[in-house]
């Protein structure tokens, strides 16, 4: 029984060891990626709110494409009989 307890453990650091050099090694990749550019000023979502909420260009872009979907949708709604 002390053999399989200790094969256990040798199975178990052994685990633990591949787990820790998986780990360094997405946190290597990470840290060797390139920065993302920064935001120009007019782009950057308010304090707080981060990268979520759309902000500048985006929102008026939005805004046309669901005002543009809506207008479609009224106007396939009358042409029905």
């Amino acid at each position: 029984m002390a053999t399989s307890t200790g094969v256990d453990a040798l199975l178990l650091l052994v685990a633990m060891g591949l787990l820790a050099v998986v780990v360094l090694g997405t946190q290597l990749q990470r840290a060797l990626q390139p920065a993302r550019p920064t935001l120009p000023a007019v782009d950057r979502p308010p304090a707080g709110l981060g990268r979520l909420v759309p902000v500048g260009r985006q929102v008026d872009v939005e805004v046309r494409h669901g005002q543009h979907a809506l207008d479609l949708w009224l106007r396939a709604r009358r042409s029905r009989p």
